[in-house]
């Protein structure tokens, strides 16, 4: 498995789930607050160093974590490897929490699917979480979407690329244009929570869409004007399932990339972030 380097990273660490696939953490930054970040669906941890190394220079140490079907990890064929929301939940975050100098309560940051994954785990109780942070995340159900049309589109898509990883037994995310390529345990939690505007997540006991409704850390929901992919309207039908705790909605304004904003405005969202944190 490559180690990756880039500005900004300080040291790349291993770890091994319990099911034997394997992976990184990526550490940015020396001193100050915990931070474990998830990144979106397809995203290799490297493509966010700008971001990470902006955010840790503020003062935070980030533990930025390479999750399944990526590079470098052990998991990277698709094909081979069938994995899904379940796996980070219960696989990937445990072995970051126990193998890693993390230290707790730790910050939870992510970004798009991150994110989502992110209020899951707290929503799990578990108490090592003292504040959430989701970054251009959302639900992907239809009544988000302002208009009949667009509602029709979004079922249709779903429709098509929960048929179409189910025939080919992956998604083909690099031909339909969404999310890489992705195992079909994957694509079919992100299609049921898009059908549903529920989280049921294949191979799992946990009734995670009731947990988002204890979660009692502050969450910070951070969307991106010019996103094409997550409006304020899907991050807002996400926030009020977590009813239990108090959400601040921040709207940055600009021209941003639902991907690319952490390669060409970093310093953006790591200063409104930090921002958040430090009141």
């Amino acid at each position: 498995m490559p180690t990756v380097w880039h500005a900004g990273l300080m040291h790349s660490l291993p770890i091994a789930s319990s099911d034997g696939a394997t992976t990184v953490v990526e550490v940015y930054g020396t001193t100050g607050p915990h931070v474990v970040f998830l990144p979106g669906l397809g995203v290799p941890i490297s493509y966010y160093a700008p971001f990470l190394t902006d955010w840790a220079a503020r003062g935070f140490v980030i533990f930025a974590l390479e999750i399944r079907g990526m590079p470098q990890s052990s998991t990277a064929d698709i094909r081979a490897h069938d994995f899904g929301y379940a796996h980070v939940l219960d696989q990937e975050l445990p072995a970051v929490i126990a193998q890693t100098p993390l230290e707790a309560p730790f910050i939870l940051a992510g970004h798009s699917l991150g994110g989502q994954l992110s209020l899951l785990h707290a929503g799990r109780g578990l108490g090592d979480v003292s504040a959430v942070i989701t970054i251009a995340s959302g639900s992907s159900h239809h009544s988000a979407l302002p208009t009949t049309a667009l509602r029709l589109l979004r079922r249709t898509q779903v429709a098509i690329i929960a048929g179409s990883a189910r025939v080919l037994g992956y998604h083909a995310g690099h031909r339909l244009g969404f999310g890489g390529r992705q195992p079909r345990t994957m694509i079919a939690d992100w299609a049921s929570e898009a059908r549903t505007g529920r989280y049921a997540l294949a191979g799992s006991t946990t009734d995670d869409e009731a947990g988002l409704a204890t979660i009692r850390q502050p969450v910070l929901m951070v969307t991106l004007e010019g996103d094409r992919l997550i409006s304020p309207a899907a991050a807002a039908l996400l926030g009020a399932r977590a009813s239990g705790t108090d959400i601040t909605e921040l709207h940055l304004p600009g021209a941003f990339d639902h991907f690319r904003w952490a390669r060409r405005q970093p310093e953006q969202v790591s200063e409104a972030i930090s921002g958040w944190l430090e009141k």
